[in-house]
């Protein structure tokens, strides 16, 4: 039995499904009949007048007259996902994993069926509500399949748990009932020795007729067995001739609606790229108000921009001038205490007062005697260390890696000063060489940078950007504008080729612009 929730989470799928499926067989789009949704050899009417689609080796029958056996059926493979679908949500809330996994490994390929052993959806519905199922498990099944869904016998057989024998003669039934025209197997059912039964009537015929006036040898064998013949190489070739043709014609439609839907597609994508030229000569009336517009919110975005340029670069160079001196108040502490360390292990080896000094304070602090800082050595050699430093100028005193203690951290304090000049202030070399450079580029009161050498211009740049660098100041080197690439178009390209030039002369004024203002600046 089905659950109620089966049905709702069934039919959101299945209904989608079939509604996607049903889009893709009815693409009409310019009312031609497409062949692709049809079978070779389009219409087939059998012996009753009535029209059904031509297959190989398939006749039509009414099945309460033929009265087919099983083995007479025409079979095909049937794809199966969206009853797949459904079928796992049953057997889930059944508890028969064992029937779907069955069935699914039967179906991997294609459900392989009789064509016309089915019922449809309609009945299928009519027959659940004779049986008393409640209403959310019909609508499971109405909202999940299509309408003209066909549930064929093993599909019955494994839904309701019922063997398989008795949906097929159900199903069977029910056609028979219906006076279904149906497909049967033309190699099941066609009648056996076709050229035998043509020449026993050929015989017979002669037999009869032989005493007949004028039938003579001539009109016997001539006229009566060449006819014969013909007629029956004309039975025994035309289903090979007919499937042939068929065949043919039926690539040659596919060929056709291939083009058509082809060009539909490129009809499609053309209007699709015209779709908007009506909106052209709209937009051309405000081009010029709308271009004059952007372009002062662009001047302005960019100066913004550059303001905000300044200002982070200027703010990161103060940081870290501020962390610099952070990092040399601190390093000076360490420094104070590891020379002085230093100046005493340097001394000690070599001085015998101080080596006896230590030997008296460490005998005495033997004996359990109270040492004072005066007779330790060390603690006197520190003490007097960091009493020398009072009241001197590292700035300006002597420097010596080897000297005294104050001379030790002159030498430290001066090489960070140096440091940080080199870091963060244009040296006095720096400044001489902007200066050489700018003279060969004078010109007048002016400057002319395209007298200088490539190998100058180089070094003035890197000159720029170094000492811009140290201070903390920037400035656009460009304008954001970069060149436009060439198309295929001639007359497309002289006008592209006149913008680069344009853009590269204004990128040469900007850059002459701010390497005077630099070298001015000197």
């Amino acid at each position: 039995m089905l659950a109620s929730h089966a049905y709702r989470a069934i039919s959101a799928r299945g209904s989608g499904r079939v509604v996607a499926m049903a889009a893709t067989q009815s693409r009409a789009f310019w009312n031609v009949s497409l062949p692709v949704l049809k079978s070779p050899g389009g219409a087939h009417i059998t012996k009753y007048h009535i029209v059904k689609p031509y297959k190989d080796g398939v006749d039509y029958d009414d099945f309460l007259i033929a009265l087919p056996e099983r083995d007479h059926l025409s079979s095909f493979t049937k794809e199966v996902p969206l009853f797949l679908r459904y079928l796992k949500v049953v057997t889930d809330q059944e508890g028969r994993g064992d029937a779907f996994a069955a069935f699914l490994e039967r179906a991997k390929s294609g459900l392989v069926v009789e064509s016309d052993v089915f019922i449809t959806s309609d009945e299928l519905l009519a027959i659940m509500w004779k049986n008393g199922y409640s209403d959310a498990e019909r609508n499971a099944v109405q909202f999940t399949f299509p309408s003209d869904y066909k549930f064929h016998y093993p599909e019955l057989s494994v839904m309701f748990d019922i063997p398989e024998e008795d949906t097929y003669k159900f199903c069977m039934r029910t056609r028979m009932e219906n006076s279904h025209i149906g497909e049967l197997d033309h190699s099941k059912v066609k009648r056996e020795g076709l050229i035998r039964d043509h020449w026993l009537i050929f015989g017979t015929g002669l037999f009869i007729f032989k005493t007949f006036p004028f039938f003579n040898y001539y009109w016997g064998v001539k006229v009566f067995g060449t006819s014969m013949w013909c007629y029956t190489m004309w039975h025994v070739l035309n289903r090979l001739v007919a499937k042939t043709c068929r065949r043919n014609e039926y690539m040659a439609a596919q060929k056709t609606a291939q083009e058509v839907m082809e060009g539909e597609d490129a009809i499609v994508d053309s209007m699709r790229r015209f779709a908007n030229d009506a909106k052209c000569v709209e937009y051309l009336k405000t081009f010029k108000e709308d271009s004059e517009e952007k372009i002062a919110k662009y001047r302005k975005a960019l100066v913004l921009k550059m303001k905000d340029d300044l200002s982070e670069r200027a703010q990161k160079q103060l940081q870290a001038i501020a962390a610099f001196e952070a990092g040399m108040g601190s390093a000076m502490q360490e420094l104070v205490v590891r020379e002085a360390g230093a100046s005493f292990k340097e001394k000690f080896p070599t001085d015998t007062g101080m080596q006896d000094k230590a030997f008296a304070a460490a005998v005495k602090s033997l004996s359990g005697a109270t040492v004072e800082a005066a007779e330790d050595p060390v603690a006197a050699h520190f003490a007097s260390a960091f009493q020398s430093l009072q009241g001197v100028d590292l700035a300006t005193a002597k420097a010596d890696a080897k000297g005294s203690l104050a001379e030790r951290v002159a030498f430290a304090q001066q090489a960070k000063e140096k440091e940080f000049q080199e870091t963060f202030m244009v040296s006095a070399k720096e400044a001489e060489e902007v200066k050489s450079l700018a003279s060969k580029a004078k010109s007048g009161q002016d400057y002319d940078f395209s007298k200088l050498p490539a190998d100058a211009l180089q070094r003035l740049e890197a000159l720029y950007t170094s000492i811009n660098a140290k201070v903390g100041y920037s400035l656009p080197e460009s304008l954001g504008t970069k060149p436009i690439a060439t198309t295929n178009d001639s007359a497309a390209n002289s006008y592209v080729d006149k913008v680069n030039t344009q853009l590269e002369t204004a990128a040469a004024k900007l850059r002459d612009a701010r390497l005077k203002a630099f070298v001015q600046a000197f």
